[in-house]
Order: structure tokens, then sequence, then C-alpha cells
């Protein structure tokens, strides 16, 4: 996890691979947070797969870093 704020925009969508990486943690680490709550995701009407928004990874990022 970085102790920075993450470089994301506020309204983009990102997969939890790419949400991930905007944290500098691991893909499993992310569906860990999913699971508590930390950080949402909502299917892609497109193509299912989970997406989450640059607000939600802020919101993830400052409540372990608050």
């Amino acid at each position: 996890m970085i102790t920075t704020r993450p470089d994301v925009e506020l309204d983009g969508l990102y997969t939890v691979s790419k949400a991930a990486a905007a944290l500098h943690v691991d893909r499993h680490t992310i569906k860990r947070y999913a699971a508590k709550g930390l950080i949402t995701f909502r299917r892609r009407q497109a193509n299912g797969r989970p997406v989450t928004t640059g607000r939600q990874i802020l919101r993830c990022w400052r409540s372990l870093y608050s």
C-alpha cells in the first residue's frame, strides 16, 4: 500500500487489477478489502466484470491511512 495519495481520476472506472496497481497491492488484497467493505465494486454491463471508481479507491486508501 502506498502512503501517498493514489493518482486516479475520481469518475474513472477501474478493474480489480487496475485498482490494485493504483494502491500498490496485490489483486487478492483488493478482494479482501472488498469483502471487508473498504471498497465496492459493481458489474460492468458490457462484459460483466467488476469495476470501481477512483472515488472508491481514494475512500479505501483514506480508511487505511487516516
